[in-house]
């Protein structure tokens, strides 16, 4: 198509009601599905063809490989290039249809040429880039994704992504203080839609709710409610005999336990805690 038989196609994309530009085109593509937990954490609620895409953070491979579970069930293609030898079993426990993705084993410095070479004939590529492509390296990357209005997601931050997903903090349940398994992970992430909270796993491997009544994770993997009763006890008055009659004190040693608990080790180790802090004083 030359530029004068391409003429008439701008004129008339010009007059489109809401097209006005490049970006607002593509807004008119459907995204490839994603889990309908995953959905919130897109403007379009799907993972965006023809653009980049950055997961980064703790548990972006699982989230990457969340993420792109729902179109493989859809037999679209997608591939993985740089992420070393995931277990086989907990890629299909994240909902990846197995055989509709293909990990390749390439060297870090190969990552940009394959990927080059895959964005011609898949629907999804996820990779973990071995070096930072140059700004020409970019762009023309860049322009073969959006030809091929394929969907590119990359596990580290990179320039001309259009949607930045950034897991910022989790938090691990059914340890057990050692006597259970590791069995669903509470995840915080951070997008251009806000703030979203989900599990992942969830109970059954694939993505899930939070339920109701679960605490907020804050930095740090303390959760928010512990955070708050932490502060409240640090401000709180200490209890005075004055207080309630009907308890012993010893001035040295603060509340007696009683006979039914003076036995219990764990009274021993707040005790030896209390007279540290005495001291420390």
């Amino acid at each position: 198509m030359d530029v004068m038989s391409a003429a008439p196609v701008i004129e008339q994309l010009s007059r489109e009601t809401g097209i006005s530009t490049a970006a607002a085109l593509f807004d008119k593509i459907p995204p490839h599905p994603v889990d309908p937990v995953l959905s919130p954490l897109f403007r379009r609620g799907g993972l965006p063809r023809g653009e980049l895409v950055t997961v980064t953070g703790e548990l972006s491979l699982s989230c990457g490989l969340a993420t792109i579970a729902a179109a493989t069930r859809e037999q679209k293609w997608c591939a993985g290039i740089g992420l070393g030898e995931p277990a086989v079993s907990s890629i299909a426990d994240l909902g990846v249809d197995l055989d509709h993705f293909v990990n390749l084993a390439t060297p870090g410095e190969d990552w940009l040429r394959v990927a080059s070479i895959l964005i011609e004939s898949f629907d999804i590529v996820l990779v973990d880039p071995g070096f930072a492509p140059s700004a020409s390296e970019r762009a023309r990357l860049l322009a073969k994704i959006r030809e091929r209005r394929m969907s590119l997601i990359s596990l580290r931050p990179m320039s001309g992504s259009t949607e930045q997903i950034e897991i910022a903090d989790t938090r691990w349940s059914g340890a057990e203080h050692g006597r259970g398994r590791l069995q669903s992970c509470l995840v915080r992430a951070r997008s251009q839609t806000g703030s979203h909270r989900f599990l992942l796993p969830g109970p059954s491997g694939t993505p899930a709710s939070v339920p109701a009544g679960t605490l907020e994770v804050v930095t740090g993997g303390v959760p928010a409610g512990t955070a708050n009763a932490a502060a409240e006890a640090r401000t709180a008055p200490a209890t005075s005999p004055d207080t309630d009659p009907d308890m012993d004190t010893d001035p040295d040693m603060g509340t007696d336990p009683g006979t039914d608990t003076a036995d219990d080790p764990r009274w021993s180790t707040i005790t030896q805690l209390r007279q540290v802090i005495s001291h420390v004083g």
